[in-house]
């Protein structure tokens, strides 16, 4: 028996997988599960053995593989071997076993992937909007943090599932209920969500506001870290932009915005044409820097001359 638990949640595929294993514990041992969570901790004789060999003394044995199959972003060729000897064992599994792939964002052009899809029962773990995550939130913290609260940590921590429950389980060591005010004295925004809302100013033409978020952001954070982060999210909502242009259907799935989904549904002031150019010109400051044509040496002369693109395209 074959099931890919996947999607976009790391959190909410690592839940299913523990729930699992503790239902199988309770009703066949212990000693009748493997969960392997680097295959490459194993050799191809142990995969082999582990999926194929009929156990004795017991009716079912359960299998669990971490991260096969392999994201998009899994550029080793151990994994990619790993994944494919895998693959070749699938036909002689073990009538006995019960295995279970745990992918979150698998690479669903992979042969491992495509396999699956048509011999296994697959499971979907989609975190795709804040609302999704605080069913979530609230059905593990019951009237445990304010709606207010909630939201603004979702927020903080760029609806990273993982992220807000490690920060809500620390919060409640000392306080029976989180409040709003809790998490602006205690929680420091992630510079993906201080990133979002400076470009949210951008494409909505408020540059004074961009410029002293930006300012802000720069008080924690490396000038060159900033820089890339806010190219890479330019990036995306010109694909956006793009999209919408040519009435692509679905933007979201096919730009694989995942928790970003409601990007898709957002307008601004700004036009394709500005943002294009507004990218252009900062990926120029890249340039300029390595052939040493910025006007001074310093981070804060780097910084000044990304002020400066802001003023003069918007």
């Amino acid at each position: 028996m074959l099931y890919l638990f996947h999607w976009n949640s790391d959190y909410l595929v690592r839940e299913k997988t523990l729930a699992w294993k503790k239902a199988f514990i309770a009703k066949h041992g212990e000693f009748n599960l493997t969960h392997i969570n680097n295959i490459l901790d194993f050799d191809t004789n142990q995969i082999a053995e582990t999926l194929t060999a009929a156990w004795f003394f017991t009716d079912k044995k359960l299998v669990i593989i971490d991260n096969l199959p392999l994201s998009a972003t899994a550029k080793n060729v151990k994994l990619t071997a790993a994944a494919d000897f895998v693959l070749k064992l699938l036909p002689n599994l073990s009538s006995d076993t019960i295995l279970v792939f745990s992918s979150t964002t698998p690479d669903k052009r992979s042969k491992l992937y495509k396999y699956l899809t048509k011999n296994a029962d697959l499971q979907e773990f989609n975190s795709n909007d804040v609302w999704d995550i605080s069913r979530v939130i609230i059905r593990k913290f019951p009237n445990k943090i304010d709606s207010s609260a909630l939201q603004l940590l979702c927020q903080y921590k760029a609806n990273n599932i993982s992220k807000i429950i490690s920060e809500i389980e620390k919060l409640l060591i000392t306080r029976d209920k989180i409040s709003r005010q809790d998490i602006t004295d205690h929680i420091m925004p992630e510079l993906e969500e201080n990133i979002f809302q400076l470009i949210d100013d951008i494409l909505s033409l408020n540059v004074p506001a961009a410029i002293a978020k930006m300012n802000i952001i720069l008080d924690q954070t490396n000038i060159y870290g900033f820089y890339n982060n806010l190219l890479a999210n330019l990036r995306t909502q010109i694909f956006i932009s793009k999209a919408k242009q040519v009435w692509i259907r679905d933007v979201w799935n096919a730009l694989k915005l995942w928790n970003r989904a409601f990007l898709a549904n957002r307008s601004y002031k700004i036009s394709h044409t500005q943002s294009q150019r507004l990218y252009s010109e900062l990926i120029g400051l890249d340039k300029k820097m390595k052939t040493w044509k910025i006007i001074g040496s310093d981070l804060w002369d780097f910084q000044l001359e990304i002020e400066q693109v802001f003023l003069k395209v918007l």
